[in-house]
């Protein structure tokens, strides 16, 4: 029998308690990448700010594995039909032939305007992923202290080589370091070329001095530098800094390139014939893309280390009592 409780929803003017499905939901990160959102940005002029540090890649089997994660993929663009659309991670990946590449390239070198208009619907893309901390985020506070996964391109790559070099201050730095590493800013703004808008990275910057880990206390709302002695991480607090690294809600490897399933390559074969014209997009076939399908008419394609004192160690580990 229902209680009194339930009958006052029921029949006491309770209802509008429960209507949740009409609230909008905020966007709520589910995948577990830091994502920089240009909407947010409280001075367009200015663009987007924040402050991260690289983080080494520490596997759930407790073993140290590649900084970053290397993918190569296609967003095809096809307005109508849409079920046409979708990313696709390339062969390239696997040091295998890419059928996608090859549709490209076969496109726009052709002599065929129309077939080279269409190849714009082909985008390339290649990303690296590497476990980050979020340090400063006005826009996004909700993200400050935790260890997320940070997606960028050749820009930012380029930057982490140039440090690795000793390019910008004339000492080399490994930014992935837990012991001498450096924070990172980011600096976004939105350009705009033609019809389309990127945001650019090109200002984003590695502070100059090198630094340990700043771990994040919660509780108290700050962070605090790890120890160092001798060059490298205190021993007792090197148990403390592995478990912060595996707070996080998902995993580097998530996000390596997989081969296509068979449903993904009968779709490749439909993007090809359509885009070529060689065939209307049939959503219920079982056929494979071949060679044949690519052929088209007319083809040619200094800071100085950081190290801390008998206090600052003091300080750091009493948070860990």
């Amino acid at each position: 029998m229902a209680n009194l409780n339930e009958m006052d929803d029921l029949f006491g003017g309770n209802l509008d308690s429960k209507m949740d499905f009409l609230n909008e939901k905020k966007n709520v990160n589910s995948d577990g990448i830091y994502r920089i959102d240009l909407t947010k940005a409280k001075d367009k002029k200015k663009g987007y700010k924040s402050v991260i540090r690289f983080l080494p890649n520490l596997t759930k089997e407790g073993k140290v594995g590649q900084a970053a994660i290397e993918k190569i993929a296609h967003y095809v663009d096809i307005k109508n039909p849409k079920e046409l659309s979708g990313w696709f991670d390339s062969a390239k990946n696997f040091n295998e032939k890419c059928a996608l590449t090859d549709l490209y390239y076969s496109m726009v070198n052709s002599k065929n305007a129309i077939l080279q208009e269409k190849a714009k619907c082909l985008k390339y893309t290649k990303k690296y992923y590497s476990y980050c901390l979020v340090l400063e985020d006005e826009q996004q506070p909700e993200h400050v202290g935790k260890v997320m996964i940070f997606q960028y391109g050749k820009t930012i790559k380029d930057k982490i080589a140039a440090e690795r070099n000793g390019e910008i201050t004339g000492v080399p730095c490994n930014v992935f370091d837990l012991s001498q590493g450096k924070d990172f800013v980011i600096l976004v703004k939105e350009i705009s070329t033609g019809d389309e808008s990127y945001p650019d990275y090109k200002n984003s910057m590695f502070r100059p001095e090198m630094t340990s880990l700043p771990i994040y206390f919660e509780e108290k709302g700050e962070f605090k530098n790890v120890p160092v002695v001798d060059g490298k991480v205190d021993a007792k607090a090197q148990q403390k800094v592995k478990d912060f690294l595996m707070k996080r809600d998902h995993d580097l490897e998530e996000f390596a390139p997989k081969k296509l399933t068979e449903e993904q390559q009968v779709k490749v074969n439909q993007i090809s014939g359509y885009l070529t014209g060689k065939s209307t997009p049939s959503f219920n076939t079982n056929n494979s893309p071949s060679s044949d399908d690519f052929e088209l008419e007319g083809a040619v394609s200094s800071g100085t280390a950081m190290t801390s004192t008998s206090a600052d160690e003091d300080d750091f580990f009493s948070d860990f009592d």
